[in-house]
C-alpha cells in the first residue's frame, strides 16, 4: 500500500472509483442483487464492462422483470487469498434495463460475455451506475504500519 492509501475505521482499504472499475474490467464473474417476490435475491453472472456500466446477458426471469422496470440493483463482485486472509469487494449500486435498441444491442454482443449457465441467454441488460464502492482487507501489518487497529 502506497502512503495515499486511505484505511477506513475498521482498517479496511478504500478504494478509489478508478480502481474499483479496473477491479470490474479483470474480472467476468459477479453477483447481481435484485428484489424478487418482495425479497431480496442474488444471481451470479458472467459479465463484461462497457465503459462504465455492467453489462450480462440472461434469460426471462427475475433479472429480465427487474430491467423492465428499471429497478435497483446491486452488483458485486469479490476475490479472496486464504493463505494471506485478504481480499477485495467491489459493489455498483444502479439501475438494471434491458438493452432493446438493435445497434447497442449488437456492439454489446461483440463484449466477451460467455454464460457458462445452460440455456438461451437472448436478453441482454445492463446495470446504469449510480454510485460504486470497493474496500479491501489488507495483509495483517500494512495496517499497523499506518497506525492504523486492524482488529
Amino acid at each position: 500500500m502506497d502512503s495515499e492509501t486511505r484505511y477506513d475505521p475498521q482498517g479496511l482499504v478504500r478504494l478509489d472509483e478508478t480502481t474499483c472499475w479496473d477491479f470490474l474490467r479483470d474480472r467476468n464473474i459477479g453477483r447481481v442483487a435484485v428484489i424478487h417476490l418482495g425479497r431480496p435475491s442474488i444471481y451470479p453472472v458472467n459479465y463484461a464492462i462497457d465503459g462504465q456500466s455492467v453489462v450480462f446477458r440472461t434469460a426471462p426471469g427475475s433479472k429480465l422483470i427487474a430491467a423492465s422496470r428499471s429497478a435497483p440493483v446491486a452488483f458485486e463482485v469479490d476475490e479472496a487469498d486464504r493463505s494471506f486472509e485478504t481480499g477485495t469487494s467491489v459493489v455498483v449500486h444502479g439501475e438494471i434495463v434491458e438493452v432493446t435498441d438493435r445497434a447497442e444491442r449488437e456492439r454489446l454482443e461483440q463484449l466477451p460475455i460467455r454464460p457458462w449457465a445452460p440455456g438461451a441467454r437472448d436478453h441482454m441488460v445492463r446495470i446504469d451506475p449510480q454510485w460504486v464502492s470497493g474496500r479491501a482487507i489488507p495483509m495483517r501489518g500494512d495496517e499497523d504500519a499506518l497506525g492504523v487497529d486492524g482488529g
